[in-house]
């Protein structure tokens, strides 16, 4: 079974009114599911609609959420919520070592582990803790600019997030999600890092940045 730990949210809404899910956890857990894998999402969302809505999503496409914690005093991340000047930010859903851990350890089974959200060192820690249970691969995307815990040394592969925006915009995360949906397929179906990483990468159709 394929796991994502991370925090789903909401798109901007489609034609037509519905809202898809966004962010990486919710779609890289989207595309392993499509691939008709069995994928659980373990993390947390807000006391909220919104984290009522990622719910039912995440059902009706196939994807646990069992371990789906929720956090009264955090928000669902939601595109549509309009960033008002000079006010803060409003606080993610919770996501520390003992979330980690409870979300991790109440799953019977874990052959890869997909995180998908940055962490900080204690719930690094707590994920190589709870996954050793299980002698799960490891897959840790890291967002630009943030640091790398030192847990993830000790045997998870480390994978660079795209930047949010570029010089044209915000990026489209979908490729990168499809990326890594099929780096844990690969190694679920138990290859090698290396060969499941170049299938995913040549079956996605990146091309290897040329070396200077």
């Amino acid at each position: 079974m394929i796991v994502v730990l991370g925090r789903p949210g909401l798109a901007l809404a489609e034609e037509g009114g519905s809202r898809p899910l966004g962010g990486l956890a919710a779609l890289i857990a989207l595309e392993a599911a499509r691939r008709r894998q069995t994928v659980e999402l373990v993390g947390s969302v807000g006391e909220d609609p919104a984290g009522d809505a990622v719910a039912v999503t995440l059902g009706a496409a196939g994807v646990g959420h069992s371990a789906l914690l929720r956090d009264p005093a955090g928000v669902t991340p939601d595109a549509s919520l309009a960033v008002i000047a000079g006010r803060a930010a409003p606080p993610l859903p919770r996501l520390d070592a003992a979330d980690v851990e409870l979300g991790l350890r109440y799953l019977a089974e874990c052959k890869v582990l997909v995180v998908a959200d940055d962490l900080d060192d204690a719930a690094a820690a707590a994920t190589m803790d709870a996954v050793a249970y299980h002698g799960a691969a490891v897959v840790a995307i890291v967002s630009a600019g943030a640091g790398v815990p030192e847990a993830w040394d000790r045997g998870a592969t480390v994978l660079s997030a795209p930047d949010a925006e570029d010089e044209d915009g915000p990026v489209d995360p979908a490729p990168f999600a499809k990326l890594v949906a099929g780096f844990a397929i690969g190694l679920e179906e138990g290859r090698p890092v290396g060969e499941a990483l170049e299938r995913a990468v040549s079956g996605g159709g990146w091309e290897r940045a040329e070396d200077e």
